[in-house]
């Protein structure tokens, strides 16, 4: 189990630390897809901030998977990134399924392992 934590985390932190990276050194190609998804890309970019913000989360938080340190937040934070690349791909942009679906499955899967640093904030009555 420990290996497979090990592979996997390390996985998800390239993806996120590479893909982050990449959009801030324009390594990529910032091409809009046609159709709804075009159109959806469209909107994020006019707003100003919000690509930015999300590849900065993305490279932060790729970067502390990959160096293992304050993991289990770190997974709690880029788990509804990785789920809304998922359901982008999956209502807009069936294309990308062949990785955002892994990706998705990666998070869950990372989400079980360190699941015991998650049982304080799902306690029913928290009291201060």
């Amino acid at each position: 189990m420990k290996i497979a934590v090990l592979i996997t985390r390390s996985l998800l932190g390239l993806i996120f630390f590479g893909f982050g990276l990449a959009y801030f050194l324009h390594l990529l190609p910032t091409t809009v897809p046609p159709g709804p998804a075009g159109e959806f890309d469209k909107g994020l970019f006019a707003s100003g901030y919000f690509f930015g913000f999300l590849k900065a989360t993305e490279t932060l938080c790729g970067l502390f998977l990959l160096i293992n340190k304050y993991t289990a937040f770190f997974l709690l934070i880029i788990f509804p990134v990785t789920l809304n690349i998922f359901l982008f791909h999956a209502f807009l942009e069936p294309s990308g399924l062949v990785m955002a679906g892994p990706m998705l499955l990666i998070n869950l899967f990372l989400g079980y392992a360190y699941r015991k640093y998650y049982t304080g904030v799902f306690t029913t009555s928290p009291t201060v």
